[in-house]
This record gives structure tokens, C-alpha cells and sequence, in this order.
């Protein structure tokens, strides 16, 4: 995907893990491989960052690209922009990468833009996480991603050896919120490569922000009695045990700067094939 493929690259042939999958197939489950390339914005080159960024999906659209890719950016926390695709496998993902660099015509663009975007950038890196369904909740009933707006992110990072403590604590936690049947889902995916080891990535998909509010309510006393106050010692004791960082942030998804699937289009045109500024509907 976008200016990950060239690291990745060296990556995929130092890795032994078909096309991505994150946009591409059915939201019944989330891709086996996850890569997601952050890029740190300048402070004030938000606006400039983005005219470049779109110059990406024109490109691999131009050339008929199958790298379908999700870019947000973040609304809370450092000023980011993440582009996120999805794999079958650490297989898939390289010969994603040889497609498009065995295109002259699209390597060329893409080397341009990637030299326009350095200078709006303080710094980037290319993340592998694999897809944890042990520890995601009501991952089968995963909304569709195209009607999505966000994503709530919790990063996790887990002190070494005490991996089998963070897994006690999502199992309590899951378990709670299975027993007081709280409306949620998330996907949960642990870092392989591109942070420390011990680092985990939680993704909950929003429809908007009102979702945000109603979080005081579906975890309140139903969920509290399922955890009960056993339970709710046991998850003090094992983070205090296994947790070194915690931090969550809000991510709105960015159509302009995303290269989004015929399925997600067709899930809402109007938001992923937004008309340029100016520019009415036609009248009947």
C-alpha cells in the first residue's frame, strides 16, 4: 500500500508468511495481516499534507492498483495520518509490493509525491500486526467499515513476559461484556513488527461520535455487576502486573486521502466520492 510498499518490500522477503483484503472482501472478519503506515504531520501542514495525500489514490487508481487502503487521521493525540490495509497473509502483502513496483509509471509518481510529502512530515513508521480473534469481541457481527466514520484506538503496551496476564485481563473483560450484552464490537491486533514487542492495537469501529457518549452508559451498572467485585480485583491485580501503557485516541476516517473499494463506494457514495468544493448536483 502507498509509501509503505517500498520498506515493505525488504520486509516481506525477510518474512515468510491474496490480495489485501481489508476492503476488498466481505466485513464478515477482519484480515489475517494488518499494516498500517503512520506519518507525523507538521504542526500547520495539515491542509498541505492532505493535497498531497490525494495525489496517492489518483495514482494507484490511474493504474488500476487492487491496494485498496483506509487512511484517518487523528482528531485526539499527536497530529497523525495512518493508512491502513489488510492482508491474508505476510505472502500476500509481498506480492502486493512486487505489483506495484513492477509498474515504472506508478513507481515514478509515487517517488514524486513521496519527496512533496516528506517536507510537510517530522517522521513515519510502518507497523505489522496480526489479527488476534481470541481476543476481539463479536468480531463475526463486525459492521460494514464503508458506513463507519471512526475508529477508537486503544494501544496497549504489555511489560515482557507478562503477555499471558494482558490475555486474563481481555478475558475478563470480554466475558463482562458478554454477560451484560453491551452493543460493541472491536478487533484486537498485536504488533509483530514496527513497535516494541508486548504492543497491542484495539480497533472499534463508530458510526460517530454520539457513540462516544453513550460509552458511560452501556458500561454501567449491568456491566459492573458482571464483572463483580472478584472480577474487578483480579483486573486491578493484573494490570498493575502486566500493563506499562495505555492510551486511546480518536481517528476520523479521510476519504480524500483514502483509495477505498467499489463495495466500500457503493456502501455510501456520497461520503467516499465526495464532489470538489463548488460543484452542485445537477437538477432533473
Amino acid at each position: 500500500m502507498k509509501k509503505g510498499f517500498y520498506a515493505a518490500l525488504a520486509v516481506c522477503l525477510l518474512v515468510s508468511g491474496t490480495l489485501p483484503a481489508l476492503a476488498q472482501q466481505a466485513p464478515t472478519r477482519p484480515p489475517n495481516v494488518l499494516q498500517i503506515f503512520r506519518e507525523e504531520v507538521k504542526p500547520g501542514k495539515g491542509a498541505a499534507h492532505e493535497k498531497v495525500e490525494v495525489g496517492w489514490p489518483r495514482a494507484f487508481a490511474k493504474a488500476n492498483s487492487s491496494t485498496y487502503y483506509l487512511a484517518v487521521t487523528t482528531i485526539t493525540g499527536p497530529t497523525e495520518a495512518w493508512f491502513i490495509t489488510g492482508y491474508d497473509s505476510m505472502a500476500a502483502w509481498e506480492k502486493d509490493t512486487r505489483a506495484n513496483d513492477s509498474n515504472p509509471t506508478l513507481s515514478a509518481e509515487l517517488q514524486q509525491l513521496s519527496a512533496q510529502d516528506g517536507e510537510l512530515l517530522s517522521g513515519t513508521r510502518s507497523i505489522v500486526a496480526n489479527y488476534r480473534e481470541d481476543m476481539s469481541y463479536q468480531p463475526s457481527g463486525m459492521p460494514p467499515l464503508g458506513q463507519m466514520r471512526y475508529f477508537y484506538v486503544t494501544t496497549v503496551r504489555v511489560r515482557p513476559g507478562h503477555e499471558s496476564e494482558y490475555e486474563q485481563i481481555n478475558k475478563i473483560t470480554r466475558e463482562a461484556h458478554q454477560k451484560a450484552n453491551i452493543p460493541e464490537r472491536w478487533s484486537v491486533w498485536q504488533v509483530n513488527y514496527g513497535m516494541p514487542r508486548g504492543t497491542f492495537i484495539i480497533f472499534q469501529p463508530l458510526k460517530s461520535l454520539a457513540d462516544v457518549d453513550a460509552f458511560p452508559q452501556t458500561h454501567g451498572e449491568a456491566y459492573q455487576a458482571a464483572i463483580g467485585e472478584e472480577g474487578a480485583k483480579k483486573l486491578r491485580e493484573l494490570s498493575a502486573a502486566a500493563i506499562l501503557f495505555t492510551e486511546t485516541n480518536i481517528l476520523a476516517f479521510s476519504p480524500k486521502m483514502s483509495y477505498p473499494s467499489k463495495a466500500w463506494i457503493d456502501a455510501d457514495p456520497q461520503f467516499w466520492t465526495p464532489r470538489p468544493a463548488g460543484v452542485k448536483k445537477a437538477t432533473q
